[in-house]
């Protein structure tokens, strides 16, 4: 069963004003959330650091042990999970066999961007689509393809180009060459933006689950 989290930075603390939260968080990571210049960078590695900090050890893993697969991937030993965020929002994806998933808030499509960097059958796609229903569209393919590229940890190895994903019927598939993948994409609503997750898993969780900060004294002042 692929399981999906979700936080809301806006309910979150800066880290600068309120130190005592980095103690909710693994060590590594402290140190990773006061490098950010700006706040909201900050509440959202903090965001990332509390979603791991409270969802690995549901699946007996301790967060403090995280390491980084052969291509920068964060990994555990006993169960798959991956974490994306994008405007308020951070969510981690966890499964019991590969996973990726990816959040993105919509704006307005970036000219030229399917024609240059999507498949050109996902670029033919695209154009059945007018105004809006396109540009909501094309961040629909946008979080499909990196959710999909997170999946397999090839990330920036891969290029968008080298694989195609679209609708067939109810499902949405993946093809790279002649190759029809064996993994599946499931999408999830938060208002103002796209979710995808991605997995070799075929049962996905219906509703994401929303973990709340749990507040201090510190910030209750």
């Amino acid at each position: 069963m692929v399981n999906v989290y979700a936080i809301n930075i806006k309910e979150l603390p800066d880290a600068r004003d309120r130190p005592a939260v980095l103690q909710d968080i693994s060590s590594s990571r402290r140190s990773k959330v006061m490098e950010y210049l700006q706040a909201d960078d900050r509440r959202r590695c903090l965001g990332a650091g509390i979603l791991l900090a409270r969802i690995l050890p549901l699946y007996g893993e301790n967060p403090e042990r995280i390491t980084l697969g052969p291509m920068g991937k964060p990994k555990a030993e006993k169960v798959h999970f991956n974490i994306s965020h994008s405007g308020d929002w951070v969510i981690c994806a966890v499964s019991g066999k590969a996973v990726g998933c990816d959040i993105e808030k919509i704006d307005q499509e970036p000219e030229g961007v399917a024609q240059r960097f999507f498949h050109q059958q996902e670029a033919a796609y695209l154009q059945k689509f007018q105004r809006e229903e396109r540009n909501e569209m094309f961040f629909r393919l946008w979080t499909w393809k990196e959710s999909y590229m997170k999946m397999t940890g090839e990330g920036a190895y891969l290029s968008l180009q080298d694989f195609a994903i679209l609708p067939a019927g109810e499902q949405i598939r993946v093809r790279r060459g002649e190759e029809m993948l064996s993994c599946h994409i499931r999408e999830y609503s938060i208002p103002g933006y796209r979710v995808s997750v991605c997995a070799e898993e075929t049962e996905f969780t219906d509703c994401m689950t929303y973990i709340k900060y749990r507040k201090t004294k510190e910030d209750k002042t």
